[in-house]
């Protein structure tokens, strides 16, 4: 019993050291992957100060974690076991009586261990981190909304309208077209259809109005006349005020809510499922006509925006990819267990290779199985109990696989 115990220890701190080694790297090289991908986006077109890529920083820690850890645990099994067989220890070990199932305990206790703390990752704080990461770049964006006028791009986060711009050169853009984002808005009070103009200056922002200053030039408004669509005169100089709203709502993406969060959202949608949204536009406008309760309106403004907000966003498919999130996260979770089973046995196979053999068939094992998870994921779209059943396949297959590589494996080492 002391000898299995001494034994245990010896391959659990190697099991360690080099797992922390390995999600330190893994992790650093995806960090880099991430900055390199939102830099320009965050310092270049949001015009974001160099200080808040260290906010985007600790954000993308624990959201790279749930790669990282299974990874950098499958590349320290493949390199711990290979020594050992290399250096003829799992030999002895197994000269002493002692089985492979036995000898990879170490390896499948640390992965029932790493895979509770990706699971805890993955309801919680990976849910967190990407949403605080896309906070950030939106913040970005909102506090020097100068920078939302980039050549080629529709700038949807413009209260009421959708504007494209066909370049830009400091604070003059070229080729402007703006549109109503919904039939009932209106700019300069009367109903256009559409805005364009040669170019534009952009003018201050004033932050307590969220108000944008822009100067059109050559300006040419479409509007509607008893359906026809006529255009006015060219306007040598138009001023106009665009308001920049802060968004007060997230979107409904399943990554974006922990496992507490997603479950009040789908309750929430029962409730609301059955109300329908022109009634309740009824009710809203009446409402704004009752002089004896000033604040109806706001309340059923309020309530109707709600409505909207689930009935546009949360459609069939993403309702189902809502409930399907907590039996992804957790087949992913179980990856490390996975990986304890069939790295063992692999390891054994590659004893004679250098350790540089191991970290290759480590990286290309755990890019298979993360492809095959992005694949079953693909049947989070369908209805009925096929998500639930195809989102485990990959681990169930892997399972088996590694137990068939341990019955092979028996008389190596």
């Amino acid at each position: 019993m002391l000898c299995m115990k001494t034994i245990d220890r010896y391959i659990l701190r190697q099991l360690i050291a080099v797992t922390l080694l390995g999600v330190m790297s893994l992790t650093l090289l995806m960090l880099l992957g991430q900055l390199f991908k939102e830099l320009h986006s965050l310092l270049v077109e949001s015009g974001a100060p160099p200080s808040i890529v260290i906010d985007f920083i600790l954000q993308v820690i624990p959201f790279s974690l749930t790669f990282s850890v299974p990874w950098g645990f499958l590349t320290a099994v493949l390199l711990v076991y290979g020594r050992l067989a290399a250096d003829n220890e799992l030999t002895s070990m197994r000269m002493a009586g002692l089985s492979l199932w036995r000898l990879s305990a170490p390896a499948i206790g640390m992965g029932i261990v790493l895979s509770g703390l990706c699971y805890y990752i993955n309801i919680e704080i990976a849910p967190r981190g990407k949403q605080a990461m896309t906070e950030l770049v939106l913040k970005a964006a909102m506090d020097n909304p100068r920078n939302l006028l980039s050549s080629g791009q529709g700038a949807t986060k413009l209260d009421k309208i959708q504007l494209y711009t066909e370049g830009k050169s400091g604070d003059i853009i070229y080729g402007v077209h703006m549109y109503p984002l919904r039939e009932d808005s209106n700019m300069g009070g009367a109903d256009f259809q559409a805005v364009h103009a040669q170019s534009a200056t952009i003018g201050e922002f004033d932050i307590k109005s969220r108000l944008l200053h822009l100067t059109l030039h050559k300006a040419t408004i479409e509007h509607s006349a008893d359906g026809a669509i006529t255009d006015l005169p060219t306007i040598d100089e138009l001023p106009l005020r665009i308001h920049i709203p802060i968004r007060t709502r997230r979107k409904l993406k399943p990554n974006r809510f922990t496992n507490a969060e997603i479950a009040a959202e789908l309750a929430h949608l029962e409730v609301i499922r059955p109300v329908n949204p022109p009634v309740m536009e009824r009710y809203k406008n009446v409402a704004a006509l009752d002089p004896t309760f000033p604040c109806a309106d706001q309340l059923w403004e309020s309530a109707y925006s709600d409505v909207r907000y689930y009935k546009s966003d949360m459609n069939t498919k993403n309702e189902r990819a809502f409930r399907t999130e907590g039996v992804q996260r957790a087949s992913f979770a179980c990856a490390c267990i996975v990986f304890s089973l069939i790295g063992v046995p692999l390891a054994i196979t590659a004893r004679r290779k250098d350790t540089s053999t191991g970290f290759a068939l480590g990286i290309i094992v755990a890019a298979v199985y993360f492809v095959a998870l992005v694949f079953c994921e693909l049947s989070r779209k369908s209805g009925g109990i096929t998500p639930y059943i195809v989102l485990w396949i990959p681990n169930v297959l892997c399972a088996a696989y590694a137990i068939w590589q341990h019955q092979k494996a028996k008389y190596r080492g």
